[in-house]
């Protein structure tokens, strides 16, 4: 709707204001431009076409399955549509390219696809089955299918364009009886309850009964009459013709004997459907709604889109218009749009309020605007003088409301228009007396108590445009255009500074645009490009400075608005923000407007019981939350595509919820998810909720994003997702697919035990063999022991036997001397084979044993010579296994070493020490005797051999000695 300047100008006087001695009031006489049924209003329409995803924007046909998806019919293919993307299923044709004419649901929600030339296709379980009337010429017109209805469980009523059919699911067949009525075109079909068939042709309707698979004729009505559209809603029978909307009350074969009701008369009625709540939609030259008997029309104008072809209202309660270049979509109706506009020029609204009789009063750019009973009047002129630019706008008790325009203070009582003071003013406040306070473009401040206006003095003139002024008991706050704002206290006529909030005090940026009192105590002022700046009333302390890093969807705060409910209502350059909770972590949401439309930047906002008016710099939109209704569906969730390994190799039917279970190999571990939850309402509100159950069994957090990827591991894994509309519904059953991830062949159970198997005969054949080993090897030990001691022991015993003898009978000094040292030589030969049979002998390889010999031998030498002498040995050794040469190392040291006690010591003492200790076994042999100086002596073969056969089993060889303070000797070795 375009308003114009009003062009008659009366001059009246009112009584009252005479009484005042006001004088003339210029009143301006509206120029009412808007009807009753077509308003230029815009309603929330949503638009879809090629750049959403649909590849051919001229749309036939729209209907909604069971799944929730929305069928688009075009010149080229059915698209399923998920409320955000586009997606064409594959469909066989029998021509190259698929018309769709038309969907039909039946009564177990399979969709049946309408084509030209094709005939008609079923979907079921996920397949299209495709129908011909004609088989042999496929591409005959007789192929080409409008409509169709369901007569029972398997017979349905198919119109083609060479007549009418009967289809029983898998075959047509003419009805009978025969006629050549059946021959011509049929428009529409409709079924009513009672088994009565309109037939909608271009001569009218002809009515049938369908009974036992026979169609009885029983009459013709609106003979004359082009009938495009038959439908049934609520007991009534619409029928859309080519001259007029025609309604008949009631069923049974009797109804069209009344008298029908006509609807727009004279108009070519295209299309009707009916919604959820009993509303028609029309479509004729323009979209009408018949609601109550009342006729309501839109147009593009209000949003609507252009060569409307079909209209189709969804079981959600969402109205969907199929047009030449695309779909739209019509939600709640829970806003309008009405551009303000002098002649083709957009007006900028900056303020809004209304009068005592509820009228809304606009300000804006070049004058002010008034909409009375839906129609808007523009008004530019105060007598001869230009109103201008509109800055404030307030609204007194007694409900009439003063502007500060560019002609000055204006007062608006009752209709009429008058000027109050001459004073052009950019800001003012009323105070609890209802006096005002005003601000000028210079920065001067002024009050005004109703009869006269007084400036006021400041402690330092700011000359700066006053852009806000708020007073509050004895002080007044300013807000300046570009100069912070200053909390003044009054002191007579003279304002004294009681704070100052700018670039100096630290406050930067604070170009102030706005102001508001919130039901705390607090004042909240809004700025040009630093967000909005709260302080306390009472003690002027900051309170919280809320800026885009809080939420806001822009910095630039043109309004405020305090709600009762604690709310706070941002007009900001890009949209209305609604801030709630504490200020220091608020709660920040936008008003969402879904229409491309309209201009994002707001100026003003003004509640009016539960409806608010938000001034743009186009018009006024009036948004009305009540008539958002809260969406109850939840929203059913499906997956969309399943990649594994990256690639498309696992195929599923798109939109399925239950994919069943798979099994892959080891190296197909890379899967994707994508998946959709439908919520044609509000697609952009869905979030997500998913698990994968093998992995991970609590479920994630909310996302926006509806794919996912994981790498696994082998195994048995579950995926489930859920959908949460806006409202926080939730899907009723989850999307799931299961799946088995093969372990390679190496780590299978079976090759596990395999291998166990193996391993464990491998294990046991080596421990055998290696006790095999040790059974031979103490069997030669045990072999060569014996055949030492009775072979060469008893060899060595005789040698010394004889040199014995020979020595007690040879007299021979030189030949005494030679037998002596056979005789040492043998005995001493007997000795070291004696160690060398007791460390080969198995029956000797413990500690035990190895201490029993050594303290028998350490006990013979050192009591032959008179050497005092202490054995100490620990328990522990008992039973502690040792092997041959450890055994035999350990002796030959410790018997090295009692030799050189015996022989070098001249020792009074002795000790022999041993310990067993965390695996460590420590022998030490000590005595009192002369000692030695370690530095200086030199190293026979005795303990040079010491040295090296400690080396040999990794021990540790310790010699500690001082002349006169003994000697001490210790090996330490791990024994495990």
């Amino acid at each position: 709707m375009n308003i114009v300047v009003g062009a008659v100008i009366m001059k009246l006087v009112s009584p009252a204001n005479r009484r005042k001695g006001v004088g003339f009031i210029h009143v301006i006489a509206f120029a009412l431009l808007i009807s009753n049924t077509l308003r230029a209003q815009l309603i929330p329409v949503k638009s879809y076409g090629i750049k959403d995803g649909l590849v051919d924007n001229n749309v036939q046909a729209v209907i909604r399955d069971n799944r929730g998806l929305l069928w688009v019919g075009t010149d080229v293919g059915v698209y399923w549509f998920d409320g955000k993307r586009f997606y064409r299923p594959e469909i066989k044709t029998n021509i190259t390219q698929l018309y769709v004419n038309g969907f039909y649901k039946d009564d177990i929600n399979d969709i049946w696809v309408l084509t030209y030339f094709n005939g008609i296709y079923r979907y079921h379980n996920g397949r299209f089955t495709n129908y011909l009337l004609d088989t042999l010429s496929k591409d005959a017109i007789k192929n080409t299918i409008s409509g169709m209805v369901q007569l029972d469980s398997n017979e349905y009523l198919v119109e083609s364009q060479q007549g009418i059919y009967m289809f029983d699911g898998k075959k047509f067949s003419v009805p009978e009886p025969f006629d050549t009525f059946f021959n011509r075109a049929i428009n529409n079909v409709a079924l009513l309850q009672d088994r009565t068939l309109l037939l909608g042709t271009d001569t009218g309707v002809f009515i049938f009964r369908y009974e036992k698979g026979k169609l009885i004729p029983l009459g013709h009505i609106l003979n004359n009459q082009v009938i495009n559209k038959i439908l049934v809603s609520n007991g009534k029978v619409y029928i859309a013709t080519s001259k007029g909307l025609l309604s008949f009350e009631k069923a049974g074969p009797q109804r069209f004997s009344s008298q029908s009701k006509n609807y727009l008369s004279g108009k070519e009625i295209k299309d009707i459907s009916a919604d959820k709540n009993g509303r028609i939609w029309i479509l004729a030259d323009s979209v009408f709604i018949l609601e109550n008997e009342k006729m309501t029309g839109y147009t593009s104008v209000n949003g609507l889109p252009e060569n409307i072809t079909k209209i189709y209202c969804d079981q959600e309660g969402l109205l969907w218009f199929a047009n030449l270049k695309g779909l739209s979509m019509l939600g709640d109706e829970y806003y309008e749009f009405n551009p303000i506009k002098i002649g083709t020029l957009d007006q900028s609204v900056t303020r809004i309020n209304t009068d005592e009789k509820n009228n809304l009063w606009i300000g804006a750019g070049n004058g002010l605007a008034v909409r009375k009973n839906n129609e808007y009047s523009f008004i530019g002129k105060i007598g001869k003088e230009e109103i201008g630019y509109v800055a404030w706008m307030y609204k007194n008790i007694n409900g009439s409301l003063e502007a500060g325009t560019d002609a000055g203070v204006l007062e608006i009582d009752e209709g009429f228009i008058k000027k109050e003071l001459n004073l052009r003013s950019t800001a003012a406040g009323k105070d609890s007396l209802g006096r005002t306070w005003f601000g000028d473009v210079n920065g001067r401040l002024w009050f005004y108590n109703g009869r006269m206006l007084q400036p006021l003095k400041t402690d330092s003139l700011i000359a700066e445009m006053v852009m806000e002024v708020h007073p509050e008991n004895e002080y007044l706050w300013v807000g300046y255009r570009g100069d912070g704002v200053r909390k003044y206290k009054r002191v007579n006529d003279s304002l004294l500074t009681e704070k100052e909030y700018s670039v100096r005090t630290g406050y930067n940026d604070m170009r102030v645009r706005s102001c508001a009192t919130d039901k705390k105590g607090n004042i909240i002022w809004g700025t040009r490009t630093n967000g909005a700046f709260v302080f306390s009333l009472a003690s002027g302390a900051s309170i919280a400075h809320i800026t885009e890093k809080n939420g806001l969807s822009a910095n630039w705060i043109k309004d405020i608005l305090c709600d009762t409910d604690g709310k706070i209502y941002f007009a900001t350059n890009n949209g209305v923000n609604i801030v709630s909770g504490d200020y220091k972590k608020p709660v920040v949401t936008q008003l969402k407007i879904d229409n491309d439309k309209l201009n994002r930047e707001t100026n003003c906002v003004l509640k009016t019981g539960n409806t608010f008016y938000i001034g743009t710099i186009e018009g006024v939109l009036k948004w009305m939350p009540d008539k958002m209704h809260r969406d109850t569906v939840a929203p059913p969730v499906y997956f969309t595509r399943i990649d594994i390994q990256g690639l498309k190799q696992f195929l599923i039917d798109p939109y399925v919820g239950n994919v069943g279970t798979i099994s892959l190999p080891y190296d197909q571990h890379v899967i994707s998810f994508e998946f959709a939850g439908l919520s044609l309402k509000n697609p952009g509100g869905i979030r997500y909720y998913y698990v994968l159950e093998g992995q991970n069994d609590e479920w994630s957090p909310a996302v926006i994003n509806n794919y996912v990827s994981y790498n696994l591991k082998p195994g048995d894994y579950t995926f489930k997702v859920i959908a949460e509309n806006a409202d926080g519904m939730r899907s009723v059953v989850p999307a799931v697919f299961s799946f088995v991830i093969k372990p390679p062949f190496w780590n299978t159970w079976w090759f596990i035990s395999l291998v166990a198997i193996l391993i464990i005969l491998a294990a046991y054949s080596a421990y055998r063999y290696k006790i095999s080993q040790l059974l031979e090897l103490e069997l030669l030990r045990n072999k060569i022991s014996t055949d030492l001691h009775d072979d060469i022991g008893s060899t060595l015993s005789s040698i010394a036997i004889l040199s014995d003898m020979a020595l007690r009978e040879s007299s021979n000094t030189q030949m005494l001397e030679m037998i002596k040292g056979i005789k040492e030589n043998s005995g001493s030969l007997l000795e070291k084979m004696d160690d060398i049979v007791w460390s080969i002998n198995p029956k000797n390889d413990t500690l035990e044993n190895l201490m029993v010999r050594l303290q028998r031998f350490a006990a013979t030498l050192l009591e032959a010579k008179n050497i005092d002498y202490n054995i100490d040995i620990a328990p522990a050794i008992k039973n502690i296994k040792l092997s041959m040469n450890y055994r035999q190392h350990i002796y030959l040291i410790l018997k090295e070493t009692i030799n050189n006690l015996i022989k070098y010591s001249n020792c009074t003492k002795a000790y022999i020490g041993v310990i067993y200790h965390n695996n460590m076994l420590e022998i030490a042999v000590q005595d009192n005797g002369i000692g030695f100086d370690t530095q200086n002596i030199k190293y026979g073969n005795g303990i040079i051999n010491m040295q090296q056969r400690a080396r040999q089993m990794k021990a540790a060889l310790l010699i500690n000695s001082r002349q006169g303070e003994g000697t001490k000797i210790s090996i330490r070795i791990k024994i495990k």
